[in-house]
């Protein structure tokens, strides 16, 4: 089937699309002309999307719902690329753009300062990344912050 071919093929290296469904209906029945619906409901995240097609002939309802529904799936994979660069972009100025006592106060607040020492680079950019959501170059970044106030707190203590 046309239908069951062309969405298989927009489905094709994404995991965005989980289900679809496709409906005709006719909506005229006349001696002369009959109208025809084609409905197709695409199960998408992070959001559900539908188009709806009218046509005299069942088929041109088909193809023309399948052309709008490409580019709208399309469309919207753009715009969740540009949010998720604009996201990553963002991870990573956020800590370049604090001082180290602001990335310690963010990261570790109250913690003391010796044990976050000892945890080393490697495991407080893994907890970063993992529980805070930083990029990799963003973690280690701030891994060095943290570090560093946690040496300067250390050494103000004695």
């Amino acid at each position: 089937m046309e239908a069951e071919r062309e969405l298989r093929a927009l489905a094709d290296e994404h995991s965005d699309l989980v289900g679809a469904a496709v409906s005709l209906e006719t909506l005229v029945e006349a001696e002369t002309s009959y109208l025809y619906q084609v409905r197709i409901v695409v199960y998408k995240r992070p959001e559900n999307m539908a188009v709806v097609q009218k046509k005299a002939e069942p088929m041109d309802a088909l193809r023309d719902a399948l052309s709008a529904l490409q580019e709208k799936v399309r469309t919207s994979r753009e715009k969740l690329a540009q949010f998720d660069t604009h996201r990553e972009d963002e991870k990573h100025m956020v800590a370049d753009d604090l001082s180290a006592d602001e990335v310690y106060a963010t990261y570790v607040k109250d913690q003391d300062p010796a044990q976050i020492f000892e945890q080393g680079r490697m495991e407080i950019a893994t907890r970063l990344m993992v529980e805070e959501g930083l990029s990799q170059k963003a973690a280690y970044f701030a891994a060095d912050q943290i570090l560093q106030a946690a040496q300067q707190r250390m050494t103000t203590k004695k």
